[in-house]
């Protein structure tokens, strides 16, 4: 699993096809905004749970599959390993 920091108004892109942006945080919550192909189906986890009883998540899955493999490289080793040479210079 890949976790990463974001403040309010910066997104992520997953894959070139989704986008999820964080609008607004609190202490208590955080309110995301996904914009997605519609053939993706997005459900919070207690809905999710609720159409697929007694099933693992998506998480729960990965998190097993990841146990019983070999273990992975440190997620930051993977994303470095994954970036080109150079960067272009970010031009304000």
């Amino acid at each position: 699993m890949l976790a990463l920091s974001r403040s309010e108004g910066q997104s992520i892109i997953i894959n070139g096809t989704i986008e999820v942006k964080v609008v607004k945080w609190s202490r208590s919550s955080v309110r995301l905004a996904i914009q997605a192909p519609r053939d993706v189906a997005i459900d919070r986890d207690e809905i999710w749970r609720k159409m697929h009883p007694g099933e693992k998540s998506p998480l729960e899955k990965a998190e097993a599959d990841r146990q019983i493999s070999l273990p992975a490289a440190p997620v930051e080793r993977r994303v470095a390993e994954s970036l080109p040479d150079h960067l272009p210079e970010k031009r304000e």
